[in-house]
């Protein structure tokens, strides 16, 4: 029963605002909850089919809620729901002016060289590939630490799910 769920009421309930959008996402900054804040910032990188708050639940079960608790100064990508406009974007746009346009962005709000990061899904999928564009140009530096949770990086051998729904014919 969808109507159980409300956003701000019993899902995300984590205190935070929008601090940068394109056309693409909207950056979330949260609130701290602690005096004190980890001088190097947390940026999560959810999947673009679910929303920013898959990762901010309830209280009891939100990890952008354990973050901030923790002293952990937390921002999230928002991702927009893809429209007309967005038609001709491709995974490289993704990659720039998603992913690497999101931690530049955290640096330069939270004024630090280096950030965490951690991808979710397909958002780590994005992020294996921007923190290897980054590499690739010599800005690896511009990230500290890199979680990946349920992300898949090589789809060489996807499984057997991938492959009873995706063969070369459907692609």
């Amino acid at each position: 029963d969808e109507s159980q769920f409300e956003v701000g009421r019993n899902v995300a309930v984590t205190e935070g605002a929008v601090v940068f959008e394109n056309e693409l996402f909207q950056l979330i900054e949260y609130k701290p909850t602690t005096a004190k804040v980890h001088e190097r910032p947390m940026l999560l990188i959810p999947p673009c089919i679910n929303k920013y708050y898959l990762l901010d639940l309830q209280p009891e079960n939100s990890v952008v809620r354990h973050l901030v608790e923790n002293g952990h100064r937390t921002f999230i990508v928002s991702w927009r729901n893809p429209d007309q406009s967005c038609a001709t974007k491709t995974w490289d746009d993704y990659i720039q002016h998603a992913a690497i346009q999101a931690i530049d962005t955290v640096r330069e709000i939270a004024n630090v060289p280096s950030i965490n990061v951690l991808g979710f899904c397909v958002g780590g999928t994005i992020l294996s590939n921007a923190l290897a564009v980054l590499a690739a140009r010599g800005e690896k530096s511009k990230v500290n630490c890199a979680t990946f949770l349920t992300t898949l990086m090589d789809f060489t051998e996807a499984g057997i799910i991938h492959e009873v729904f995706i063969d070369e014919n459907f692609v």
